[in-house]
């Protein structure tokens, strides 16, 4: 009996997660509004009344879809983030933030549904971004890059008006942006995102452009 239903628990899991997984590709392809569970349904291969049996509606399941890769991308983001606090000099910050958003937009690509759902969700209204297990599945990685900054701040490399919700806007937008608008870097740019030297040339301009909100130490010494 016991075995019976641990195998019973067992399959619930496995099913549930087969459901989330099919419901962000659905998500990220036709958005909150322009996907229906029949499609989510086909595409876990299941009766869609388990969708309402383990999630009770379309919307709960696209919420804890918004946030299952939330806390995924968040995750990830926050472990190579570690590597920042071991910032000894100006150079060693330059080197470990074209590290990080080389990382970073390796993620958005590997996990290019977070940046169409946020898209959707944001031409929607945002809504179900105001949600509190979403809200506190990110306060939770800012308070942990704050954490991982405060050596980085205690030896003089962050300016003083140095804010952790600034810097991660402009990863979304950047990472975002080169994931999502592919088209846009071939023909109004008329740059092919998929050549190593553009990619390259990117990221060297990004790291530039975010060594503004530190200092160098030399700097703080003069």
């Amino acid at each position: 009996m016991v075995r019976q239903n641990t195998g019973r628990k067992r399959d619930a899991v496995r099913t549930k997660a087969s459901i989330l997984q099919a419901a962000i590709a659905e998500f990220a392809l036709r958005g909150p509004a322009g996907t229906r569970v029949d499609e989510v349904a086909a595409r876990a291969g299941i009766n869609k009344s388990l969708i309402y049996q383990y999630f009770g509606s379309k919307q709960e399941l696209y919420a804890e879809a918004l946030n299952a890769v939330l806390e995924e991308i968040t995750e990830k983001a926050a472990q190579f983030s570690q590597g920042l606090s071991g910032a000894q000099s100006e150079q060693d910050l330059r080197n470990l933030v074209r590290a990080y958003l080389e990382k970073h937009l390796e993620l958005m690509e590997s996990v290019p549904e977070w940046p169409r759902l946020l898209s959707w969700e944001n031409l929607e209204g945002g809504r179900t971004l105001a949600r509190l297990p979403l809200q506190q599945t990110y306060r939770t990685f800012l308070d942990r890059i704050r954490a991982l900054m405060t050596p980085v701040a205690q030896r003089g490399l962050l300016s003083e008006s140095f804010d952790v919700r600034l810097i991660a806007q402009a990863v979304m937008a950047l990472t975002h942006f080169f994931v999502i608008q592919k088209g846009t870097f071939l023909h109004l740019f008329q740059m092919d995102p998929n050549d190593p030297a553009t990619r390259n040339s990117w990221l060297d301009y990004c790291t530039s452009l975010f060594m503004g909100a530190f200092r160098a130490t030399a700097s703080k010494q003069a």
